[in-house]
């Protein structure tokens, strides 16, 4: 177990509008007002995009399931952003409903806000962490008390 402990800083409210996609737009803000470190809360619509809903088999390197859905969807959704290699990366899980039907998973990149979304940011302060490419499993970790390399986009 990694444990770091931090104070919450700047507080974020986000409206993200028909059309705009996630996780473009939380990165973005992240990048261009130097988050390094965030709790992201979210809720609205989305449409037209994918999640993971699991690994096809338990093993130490997945392959991952993806659903891909296109009506308009509510979207409950809770994550953390972290600095990567490449900048700031959201890595966010959401349940979403349409009628009777619920999709739970992780987002991916393209997922378009129906009508609105609001987000709320919280910015995370006092310690080091970074996402780093896990050997195994390939995915993007998180790796605490280590400082993130410093990157021309953030």
């Amino acid at each position: 177990m990694q444990v770091a402990e931090g104070k919450i800083n700047r507080v974020f409210t986000v409206r993200l509008e028909e059309g705009e996609r996630l996780p473009d737009c939380i990165e973005t803000l992240a990048r261009r007002r130097r988050i390094k470190a965030a709790l992201v809360l979210l809720v609205g619509g989305a449409r037209d995009g994918r999640l993971v809903v699991g690994p096809k088999k338990t093993t130490a390197k997945p392959a991952v399931m993806v659903q891909a859905f296109t009506a308009g969807h509510e979207i409950l959704g809770v994550g953390t952003l972290f600095t990567g290699e490449q900048g700031p990366e959201l890595h966010l899980h959401a349940a979403m409903g349409r009628k009777q039907k619920a999709l739970v998973g992780c987002i991916r990149k393209g997922i378009r806000t129906y009508l609105i979304a609001e987000i709320v940011i919280l910015e995370l302060t006092g310690f080091t962490a970074m996402r780093a490419r896990h050997p195994v499993s390939g995915f993007h970790l998180l790796e605490l008390n280590r400082a993130a390399p410093r990157s021309p986009r953030g």
